[in-house]
C-alpha cells in the first residue's frame, strides 16, 4: 500500500511542478511585455488579470509536450537541471513553430516565449525535476 502511496505523492510533486512551472512562465513573459511597453506606472491591475490568463494559455498549449517530457525524465530518472531548461526551450519552439507560426521578422517575440520555456522548465526542475525517478527506487517489498 505505501508504494501506491509513493506514486499519488509522486504524482502530485509533478502536478504541483507544473503548475508553479507555468505560472513562473507566466510571470516572467508578462514582465517581458510590462518591460517593454508604456504600461510601467500602472502595472498592478495589469499583473493580476493577466498573469492568470497567460498561465491558463501557456498550459493548456505546452499539455502535452510537456508530459511526454515528464514522463521521459520519469523514467530515466534524469535529474539534470540543463535538460530541463533546455527542455523547456524546446517545447516553447515546437508549440510556437506548430500552433501560432510568427513571421521570420518577429524575433523578439521568438526570443521572449524561447526565453520563458527556460524559465518554466528550471521552475519545474526547482520543485520536481531534481527528484525524478526516486519511485522507481523504492525496494520492492514496499
Amino acid at each position: 500500500m505505501s508504494r501506491i502511496l509513493a506514486y499519488l505523492l509522486r504524482f502530485a510533486l509533478i502536478t504541483f511542478g507544473f503548475v508553479c512551472a507555468i505560472f513562473s512562465a507566466s510571470l516572467f513573459l508578462n514582465l517581458l511585455l510590462l518591460g517593454s511597453s508604456e504600461l510601467i506606472g500602472s502595472e498592478g491591475p495589469f499583473l493580476y488579470l493577466t498573469i492568470p490568463a497567460f498561465a491558463v494559455v501557456i498550459g493548456y498549449s505546452i499539455f502535452f509536450p510537456a508530459a511526454i517530457l515528464i514522463l521521459y525524465a520519469e523514467l530515466t530518472a534524469w535529474r539534470d537541471w540543463l535538460f530541463y531548461a533546455l527542455g523547456g526551450a524546446g517545447i516553447a519552439v515546437v508549440i510556437i513553430v506548430w500552433k501560432w507560426r510568427p513571421q521570420a521578422e518577429d524575433t523578439s517575440t521568438f526570443a521572449a516565449i524561447l526565453a520563458t520555456g527556460v524559465v518554466g522548465g528550471f521552475v519545474y526542475w526547482l520543485i520536481s525535476g531534481r527528484s525524478a525517478g526516486l519511485t522507481a527506487k523504492l525496494p520492492k517489498d514496499l
